[in-house]
């Protein structure tokens, strides 16, 4: 593809592993932004950029046809820190869209967007938002902005409600919810080319057997998972939520119990 893309987090974890293997997969026209220029090659595009800074999305935005949004804080911190940095600077980043009509958007979204809900529940695109943290609620609010922005002004888009995204699993938490690099970036390269999306929910996650996710909706998109974390020994794993017997009752695991102050079987 020759459209221009931008990939926002470009030199984080997930955000740079993407603009890597997009431009594996035949993106020529790619465009990397985060707050710190690290692990960038030489032939790769970069701009720095801070989200919170309006004037400056906007002008880092013309001309771009999608954006595989990742710059964010990537986990639980201050209401404070995730307001500014999640929140303020998501909305900035579709604001700008809007005023110059970008035509996709596809959101980093989590697991804990819906991390309340207990694991005995298997959830859909459809089940209700259940944010288990300030980082989980910024999430959920992200993927409300994309339903408005899809509704409202025609931006396409896709949150990917992403389960443990690493080079392969590493906690027994992870047989239920890793996705594999190839299986992420084969799921965003469906939500930047897909022609019959408008606003979709999908689970990051590969072919996992003990999944707590019915992921028919993106495979109803062609998603084609090659990776499973059944593959892997589960005794080789670490076993961290063990001591933690919140953790284990819900899909956000230690995000739950966290400062957890409320009534356990309230939750339902």
């Amino acid at each position: 593809m020759n459209k221009k893309i931008l990939v926002t987090g470009a030199s984080g974890h997930l955000g740079g592993m993407l603009f890597n293997s997009l431009a594996t997969i035949g993106y020529k026209n790619l465009v990397g932004t985060d707050l710190k220029k690290k692990n960038i090659r030489k032939n790769q595009r970069f701009i720095l950029g801070n989200l919170k800074n309006f004037k400056t999305i906007v002008k880092m935005t013309k001309g771009v046809h999608a954006i595989v949004h990742f710059g964010a804080i990537p986990i639980e911190d201050t209401q404070q820190n995730i307001l500014h940095n999640n929140i303020i600077g998501t909305y900035n980043l579709f604001e700008a869209a809007r005023i110059n009509k970008v035509k996709r958007i596809i959101f980093a979204s989590s697991n804990h967007a819906i991390g309340f809900h207990r694991r005995t529940t298997r959830l859909n695109e459809l089940s209700t938002q259940r944010p288990d943290s300030h980082y989980g609620l910024s999430k959920a609010f992200g993927e409300e902005l994309s339903r408005f922005y899809a509704d409202k002004f025609n931006i396409k888009s896709m949150c990917i409600r992403i389960g443990s995204c690493l080079k392969t699993p590493e906690d027994r938490r992870h047989i239920s919810t890793w996705i594999s690099y190839a299986d992420l970036t084969q799921l965003v390269d469906i939500g930047i080319k897909h022609k019959l999306i408008h606003h979709e929910i999908v689970y990051g996650a590969s072919r996992n057997k003990k999944s707590w996710w019915n992921n028919s909706r993106a495979y109803k998109l062609g998603y084609r998972p090659e990776d499973s974390a059944d593959r892997f020994n589960i005794n080789l794993l670490s076993k961290n939520e063990y001591k933690d017997k919140m953790a284990l009752l819900f899909q956000g695991g230690v995000f739950t119990s966290a400062n957890f102050k409320g009534n356990i079987k309230k939750i339902k």
